[in-house]
């Protein structure tokens, strides 16, 4: 059997808002392939790097960069890999230059800089084991507006199937672009989508002991109850039971060149959402941003795009590595992959709710847990657009 060179497992990472979290990518690809198949034996070697995502834009801070390190495909795939202890300093063309604070590992941000569109950034890291790097010089080109955001309802399925937990009914969500002729066609979106759920950690029981046939009850401090001789008392309002969950792209939206029609990208198809008796429980809230980028950056999520398209073909020839706009200067400086990205940035949103919907929402389902625990990405905080 072939063997793979090496395994990288980043974190997709949505980055420049605190309140955004990571996401998991396979880098590099192969081990999702397994799973419709019959178990079999991937002999592997395994290199060593560094994996930099950041970026500066025209809109206030603070901004983030992450630094993770590859982990060997046989490694436990919740292992973050964060590099800790890095210094990490970003610069522009005008001789100003910050350096950024880690706040959690691997996790690395700035303090009072901002970007400017026209002006120039780039970034220098060096890690705890005294090994520089550095991206290239990254300019804030404009960005052109869009328009016309609009959602159209799909219905591909009976409306009761699966009892509405989950759904292949949904939302598809359009928008109408303006690209600038300094973007030479090159556009990036993201988009960030927010729901509220509701939970029922005062119901959470664990089984019986050999004198207890039937289950106990067990709900968490954060449920507002406690167990009292064998009952559940009342003794404060919920903590956990409300929460906002977060969902992001799972593939990099980047436009097509060659489809860009006099400065004008139309009936772009942006997003799908889901509507279940979760996502619909209250109302939808998606937040699209568009930005500039450069040829270096869109070659870099071209090729992530590409890898993760070509991911679910398990004879599709591998492709090429993502690389990206980082270089290593020092002699034993690890191979680096990964981007930072310097870009202005145009922001709209629209909301979904259930009267979007054209039949009946049920009830959001009876989950015995924390709601934190319910959905990865989730916060009791209710944002401040809610």
């Amino acid at each position: 059997m072939k063997k793979i060179d090496h395994f990288v497992y980043p974190s997709f990472f949505i980055p420049f808002k605190k309140s955004r979290k990571p996401l998991r990518f396979f880098g590099y690809i192969f081990l999702s392939l397994i799973s419709c198949i019959s178990p079999f034996d991937v002999t592997t070697t395994y290199q060593q790097g560094l994996v930099v995502q950041g970026m500066i834009t025209d809109q206030p801070g603070p901004y983030l960069v992450t630094l993770s390190s590859t982990i060997p495909i046989n490694n436990q795939l919740g292992e973050s890999g964060a590099v800790t202890g890095a210094t990490i300093v970003i610069r522009d063309d005008q001789g100003e230059q910050e350096t950024l604070i880690e706040k959690s590992p691997g996790n690395y941000y700035t303090q009072t800089i901002q970007g400017v569109v026209g002006g120039t950034y780039s970034i220098t890291i060096t890690t705890s084991d005294g090994n520089s790097y550095q991206s290239t010089d990254e300019k804030i080109l404009p960005v052109g507006d869009f328009s016309n955001l609009r959602f159209e309802f799909v219905q591909n399925e009976p409306a009761g199937v699966n009892q509405q937990i989950t759904s292949t009914n949904g939302f598809n969500i359009y928008l109408d672009s303006e690209v600038l002729p300094e973007q030479k066609g090159l556009v990036w979106w993201r988009w960030t989508g927010t729901f509220q759920i509701l939970t029922f950690p005062s119901l959470h029981t664990v089984p019986g002991n050999g004198k207890v046939i039937t289950p106990v009850p067990a709900p968490p401090l954060c449920s507002g109850y406690i167990v009292s001789h064998g009952m559940l008392q009342y003794y404060t309002p919920c903590s956990c039971c409300d929460c906002w969950v977060s969902q992001y792209n799972q593939i990099p939206i980047i436009s097509n060149p060659n489809l860009v029609n006099n400065g004008k990208i139309n009936d772009l198809n942006i997003a799908f959402i889901e509507a279940n008796r979760r996502t619909m429980y209250n109302k939808y809230y998606l937040e699209i941003d568009q930005y500039s980028v450069s040829q270096v950056v869109y070659t870099f999520w071209k090729n992530v795009q590409t890898q993760l398209n070509n991911s679910s073909n398990l004879f599709q020839i591998p492709p090429a590595k993502t690389g990206g706009n980082l270089i290593g200067t020092t002699p034993h400086a690890l191979p680096v992959t990964g981007y930072f990205a310097a870009s202005a940035v145009k922001t709209h949103s629209i909301e979904m709710s259930q009267l979007d919907v054209p039949y009946p929402i049920l009830p959001i389902d009876t989950l015995a847990m924390s709601c934190t625990q319910v959905f990865p990405n989730s916060t009791t905080q209710k944002p401040l657009f809610w």
